[in-house]
């Protein structure tokens, strides 16, 4: 590799970090305008979309629409799930204008970690780790929403609910599976059907001092992927041992007993 080879590969990184830093200070103030300014909060999705759509495709050499729609469902389905998230709570009244605008810096700066990763070749482990939970997180929280204060149609979001959690699922198990598909559907039907026993007696919280609303449902699914996706992925590396399992299964038995017995139920349904 000669020296000017070598410098237009490092000034097209650069231009491709920068355009991603770009799109995503762009994506966090069209949020604020369409979310806070007026009264179509879905205008949010097309506009991600559009956004979405342009940075792919600089970013990617092909100009495929399958492989540029591919590479962008993630931030994509991440920046609708969390914008509509954030923006449900603060209508709600448990944040203050300040903090949704923080908020809303925070999940296009995700958005822009998300696209950053999607046009690498190798996967980060950790980061990958760390999105799958908060996707799943934010996702089952805003489902019991949807139902509870939006009254959005159950089986419409058991829908959505099911082709979420089933990306994220394929997303996470790409990494280390040969043939994820159907493992990801059936987290998926796992979500779906505890989403539906959950749906009978809705119940919210709020975490002290912080305005998030969390659904009792989302933080046992959460433990449950934590504590599941753990252990099948120590086994498929073959690193698994009896105090592995006992330490993931222990966290998840914490959850569960925090969840049902210490917790203050703010709300029921």
């Amino acid at each position: 590799m000669n020296l000017k080879t070598a410098y237009k590969r490092v000034n097209l990184f650069s231009q491709g970090q920068r355009l991603i830093v770009i799109v995503s200070v762009v994506m966090s103030f069209f949020a604020v305008g369409i979310l806070y300014y007026t009264p179509l909060p879905l205008m949010i999705i097309p506009t991600a979309l559009g956004l979405n759509y342009l940075l792919f495709r600089r970013l990617i050499v092909t100009k495929k629409i399958r492989t540029i729609v591919t590479k962008s469902l993630r931030p994509t389905i991440w920046i609708g799930i969390s914008l509509f998230y954030f923006y449900s709570v603060y209508v709600i009244g448990k944040m203050s204008i300040a903090v949704f605008i923080i908020c809303v810096a925070l999940s296009s700066l995700i958005y822009g970690v998300i696209s950053y990763f999607e046009t690498q070749s190798q996967p980060n482990l950790l980061v990958d780790n760390i999105l799958t939970i908060l996707f799943i997180l934010l996702s089952t929280s805003l489902a019991s929403l949807l139902v509870s204060y939006w009254h959005w149609p159950a089986a419409l979001v058991m829908v959505l609910l099911w082709v979420t959690n089933f990306l994220v699922a394929l997303w996470w198990l790409l990494d280390f599976t040969n043939n994820p598909q159907i493992l990801a559907a059936l987290w998926g039907f796992v979500t779906l059907e505890m989403f539906w026993l959950a749906s009978r007696w809705s119940v919210l919280y709020q975490i002290p001092n912080v305005p998030f609303i969390l659904s009792q449902y989302s933080m046992i699914i959460t433990a449950l992927a934590y504590g599941w996706g753990g252990i099948y992925y120590h086994y498929k590396q073959r690193t698994l041992k009896k105090t592995i399992i006992i330490e993931y299964l222990a966290v998840t038995v914490v959850v569960f007993i925090v969840l049902v017995v210490m917790n203050r139920w703010t709300g029921t349904g």
